[in-house]
């Protein structure tokens, strides 16, 4: 198992902050991306143990980065079945107090639909999570049918808006209406706004136009292993003695 990571633009910052891990996995020298293993390894009931793999691996390397480098975050994908899983909160947790760095710079990325499964226990440990220092992302909004009462009612902080929203937007009129509305309402209930599949100036000034926080995409940084990072967070200022 491979730990990739995207870097991801703050918009207010002028600089990156956070990063997505993104998992690959290396089979005799070649490369295999998440959408040939995910669909396998969910069929075998495998997703919570790549899961753990990758979070421990993010764990290692933010170890290394709370005392060298300037950053919020780095996200990790979380699967519906995890969520509704009632010994999640204390497996997660033991990852992290293993590695002895602060929960804050672990956030979790979840799809709308993990909401479904077991809505209560979702819930549930979203708020123990948020309650230890964990943010929530939701994953592609804008990508199926979309209940903002039940998000707004969630424990999210940041909304992630799918790359297709801003494709759709800057060739139709309405739907950049639609887009502009969105982002109105929940930048007034607090959220902080992403938008993904960012890859050339036309789509960065429009996203930016828009009011998003954070930008990612080809256009600012491509997915590479996690470690370079490193060119990509600000250094820590040394303390003046």
């Amino acid at each position: 198992v491979l730990c990739y990571a995207q870097p991801i633009f703050s918009v207010n910052n002028n600089s990156f902050r956070t990063a997505e891990a993104l998992m690959r996995l290396s089979l005799d020298g070649t490369i295999i991306y998440p959408d040939k293993f995910i669909p396998i390894a969910e069929k075998n009931n495998c997703i919570h143990t790549l899961t753990r793999i990758i979070l421990n691996k993010v764990c290692k390397i933010v170890a290394e980065f709370e005392k060298k480098y300037d950053f919020d975050a780095i996200t990790i994908n979380c699967s519906s079945s995890e969520l509704s899983n009632r010994n999640l909160f204390d497996e997660l947790m033991a990852i992290i107090n293993s590695n002895n760095i602060m929960p804050e710079h672990i956030r979790l990325e979840l799809t709308e639909s993990a909401m479904f499964d077991d809505f209560n226990m979702v819930i549930h440990n979203m708020e123990k999570l948020n309650e230890s220092g964990i943010k929530f992302y939701l994953d592609d909004f804008g990508t199926g049918y979309s209940n903002l009462e039940r998000i707004i009612g969630c424990p999210f902080n940041t909304i992630k808006f799918d790359k297709t929203l801003l494709y759709k937007s800057l060739d139709n009129s309405a739907v950049s209406d639609i887009v502009s509305h969105l982002t109105s309402v929940f930048k007034e209930q607090g959220f902080v706004l992403l938008i993904e599949g960012v890859e050339n100036e036309e789509q960065a000034s429009y996203s930016i136009d828009k009011g998003f926080d954070y930008i990612q995409g080809y256009k600012y940084a491509k997915p590479q292993p996690v470690i370079n990072l490193k060119d990509y967070f600000d250094k820590q200022e040394k303390s003046i003695s």
